[in-house]
């Protein structure tokens, strides 16, 4: 532990996160805005977008609408995979930085090294801030290389929030480690800007409070998926004694679709501020 708590210091104390935190700061939000927007063929219904939607009109008016309220905006790359988005996604990074908000991909790359590479290049072109990785390649120590290369941001998964994440989260590695604690303690010590862990944990589970103790000493992030639409409290959350100052709160469907399909931005942004008075009212 002392090896991880040695690096983070000199490391991780990145530029990413000190913009996170002065954001944090003059906004008074913990919040990331997640982008998904699907469109109307993948049958989403009132979690996707009304038929005929253009995707960039709507994706900019979202941003602008929950930008009072947040400190990043985080497009998730699979909405993403269609002609013409690679030119929607310069524009919604534009438009986030010129309100002076964060650029996220949720990209969870994983693959070797050199392909990740070329994913981090195309995303750095583009503009992002940072990026999240999935190094199931084993390869996390690469990755955040690459990534600090091209002045991106990492973040690595740590205990992700999908119920399907239980089945694999404890195999053990050659040294009887869990797969989850390994792969935190190993990309603290990679010196990663933050770490994904789901806001559907509680005191109640014991890989979590393992996860609160292993990262407390860190300067790294903490992405927190899982909040209101997939069943967490921020109260539970956070009375495992987490940094809170470090918690970026996601909400993606909450925030888009708070009235279904046809949420206007002003019910869009209602949602954001209602999230984030509901985070600042539990910590003060």
């Amino acid at each position: 532990m002392e090896m991880i708590c040695q690096y983070v210091n000199i490391h991780a104390m990145s530029n990413f996160i000190t913009k996170w935190h002065k954001l944090r700061e003059e906004k008074q939000s913990n919040i990331v805005a997640g982008l998904d927007p699907a469109v109307f063929a993948i049958g989403r219904g009132e979690k996707g977008l009304p038929e005929g939607t253009d995707k960039l009109e709507w994706s900019l008016n979202y941003i602008e609408a929950v930008a009072p309220y947040v400190a990043c905006i985080k497009p998730n790359a699979g909405y993403f995979g269609n002609a013409g988005d690679r030119t929607i996604l310069k524009k919604i990074v534009d438009k986030t930085h010129e309100l002076g908000l964060l650029a996220l991909i949720d990209g969870k790359i994983a693959d070797i090294g050199s392909t990740s590479d070329a994913w981090m290049y195309d995303y750095a072109e583009l503009g992002f801030d940072a990026l999240t990785i999935a190094p199931y390649a084993g390869n996390v120590e690469q990755m955040v290389k690459y990534a600090h290369e091209r002045e991106m941001a990492v973040i690595t998964m740590g205990l992700m929030s999908n119920p399907e994440y239980k089945t694999e989260m404890n195999f053990k590695d050659e040294n009887g480690t869990s797969l989850w604690k390994s792969r935190v303690e190993r990309g603290l010590a990679a010196g990663v800007d933050g770490l994904v862990v789901g806001g559907t944990y509680t005191v109640q589970d014991k890989e979590f409070m393992e996860f609160v103790d292993i990262t407390k000493d860190s300067n790294a992030l903490y992405l927190i998926p899982g909040i209101g639409f997939q069943g967490g409290e921020v109260q539970d959350f956070l009375a495992s004694g987490i940094d809170k100052d470090r918690c970026m709160i996601n909400s993606t469907r909450g925030l888009m679709f708070p009235n279904g399909s046809n949420s206007t931005p002003q019910e869009q942004a209602a949602a954001a501020k209602e999230l984030r008075d509901d985070f600042n009212n539990v910590i003060n």
